[in-house]
């Protein structure tokens, strides 16, 4: 018999229960706090809470599980709280429990960085006022003429994501799709320069070290076989938080990042990204806005209590970054 002890970690910005403060409280539910892209939004969801004179509750688990978000919803629904902003793992999970809570108490949701699935949506229109954060399509395509600029020639590539069900990152492939050029509905007419490899894409459900061993095997493939490899898209951070164990990995492999005979593509633009960047140790990153999200999230909430219309849809802007450019990062 097998036990399995799921561990999750809460991050409370403000643990004020709503009789005890006249002031509005939101809650921003991140995917992971352990994930260092979710710093931010805490950020400015506390520098908006300052602003508006209300509340920014930032609570989220340790690491990306739809359950525990789910759980942590409805707890933070029973203590009472007047809006909710999440970034959605599993809209299934969320819809079958915690949203229903909260339509029945009239608390409005927004969701940031990842919306609820098309089907969800379709199911529910009036499931959540606003989606606030990147256009990821346009992310993952924006990932892809990166790709496409720095080896013009084409050649075999492989995405790394993470969790499958993530909407945002279903759209930020579909993104690289469309920017290596591949045609169709789905996207099976191929590109007339780029293969995806067999194996590929490859799913480490939102963690770093899977993801970070993921990249290690399709580096050493690289290595063994470079005709089978040429591109390493990966559509988030995930292995490159690990500064010192992706440090570790790659500088090994710099002349062949050197001569670009292997490509590593990332998602987002991290500190710890540029300074990786910066050293030659990837090639280029498209970067997104969660401080803006986190900000964003706080002050549309505010809108939304005080009976004012908001935008279904709000996108925060884009980075890229490359090696070798001067400046780094535009």
């Amino acid at each position: 018999m097998k036990v399995f002890l799921v561990c999750f970690f809460v991050l409370i910005s403000s643990q004020v229960s709503a009789n005890e403060s006249s002031k509005p409280r939101y809650l921003v539910v991140p995917k992971a706090v352990s994930n260092p892209f979710f710093d931010d939004v805490e950020k400015g969801c506390l520098q908006a809470a300052a602003e508006l004179n209300v509340e920014c509750i930032y609570i989220g688990p340790e690491e990306a599980d739809a359950r525990y978000q789910d759980q942590i919803i409805t707890q933070q629904i029973e203590k009472g709280v007047n809006g909710i902003s999440v970034s959605v793992i599993n809209s299934r999970v969320l819809t079958h429990r915690s949203m229903l809570l909260a339509q029945q108490n009239n608390i409005p949701i927004v969701t940031f960085d990842s919306d609820f699935s098309d089907k969800a949506l379709e199911q529910n229109p009036r499931l959540r006022h606003s989606y606030i954060g990147t256009d990821n399509f346009q992310f993952g395509f924006q990932l892809g003429r990166l790709t496409q600029a720095l080896k013009p020639q084409g050649g075999a590539f492989c995405i790394l994501t993470g969790n499958k069900s993530a909407a945002n990152l279903i759209e930020r492939i579909n993104g690289v799709y469309a920017g290596l050029g591949f045609t169709g509905s789905d996207n099976s007419d191929n590109s007339d320069l780029w293969e995806e490899h067999t194996r590929c894409p490859i799913y480490a459900d939102d963690d770093a070290q899977r993801t970070l061993n993921n990249l290690d095997r399709m580096i050493q493939l690289h290595k063994y076989e470079p005709r089978l490899l040429d591109v390493i898209i990966t559509v988030g951070a995930w292995p490159q938080t690990l500064d010192a164990q992706y440090t570790e990995l790659v500088s090994p492999h710099i002349d062949v990042l050197s001569s670009q005979n292997l490509l590593l593509i990332f998602g987002d633009t991290l500190a710890v990204q540029k300074r990786l960047l910066a050293q030659g140790l990837a090639h280029g990153n498209v970067g997104q806005s969660p401080y803006d999200m986190g900000y964003q999230s706080i002050y549309t909430l505010h809108n939304i209590h005080q009976g004012k219309a908001v935008e279904p849809i709000i996108h925060t802007k884009l980075e890229r970054c490359v090696y070798g450019l001067q400046p780094m990062c535009q």
